[in-house]
């Protein structure tokens, strides 16, 4: 595994791949795998929660998105993992359907490190996607921050930035901190 150069908002050369409309992933692909676990090794060292491939410099329809674990603290201070942390990869994703109905929350972006802004999403969609061995499979009503993270990153897969979302440009700032449950960097 290999911790890939994440490509930025803010780098003309760089701008130009994420814009760019990605082509369809044809399977079986040997070097699929490899790729993946790159782009979760990646996609942690930077602290996300998803990474499309057009993040690392590759115009191809994949995206990966992980879930964190559920963790309850106990009356005695002590930690338990009630759900384990979830990774969905998804090739070759299309939204199918949408809630009509939109939320804004405070999103990010790895390719844009440190900047959060006020972005309007649907609060659920459904995503049909093939998996590693080429299967197609539907993921219905998927909302929270699976919803939110499956919109942002296909949306990289059709070359729109989360800045490009932001309908009030005033909400967009730098802040420097970890994201909080309510935000999300993908």
């Amino acid at each position: 595994m290999a911790i890939r150069r994440v490509f930025r908002i803010d780098n003309e050369e760089d701008k130009k791949i994420l814009k760019t409309n990605c082509r369809p992933v044809k399977l079986p692909d040997p070097g699929l795998k490899r790729l993946v676990a790159d782009m979760f090794e990646t996609m942690h060292a930077n602290n996300g929660v998803g990474l499309a491939a057009p993040q690392i410099g590759l115009p191809i329809r994949l995206c990966i998105v992980e879930l964190p674990p559920e963790i309850e603290e106990r009356e005695d201070g002590t930690t338990v993992v009630v759900a384990p942390a979830e990774q969905f990869v998804l090739i070759n994703p299309k939204i199918v359907k949408s809630s009509g109905e939109e939320v804004l929350r405070e999103e990010g972006c790895l390719s844009l490190p440190g900047w959060y802004g006020q972005v309007p999403r649907q609060t659920w969609v459904t995503v049909e996607f093939q998996d590693l061995s080429g299967k197609w499979l539907r993921l219905r009503r998927a909302d929270g921050l699976l919803g939110w993270a499956i919109q942002h990153e296909v949306d990289h897969l059709n070359g729109i930035l989360f800045t490009e979302r932001i309908r009030d440009l005033s909400t967009l700032r730098e802040v420097n901190r970890v994201p909080q449950d309510n935000q999300v960097a993908a």
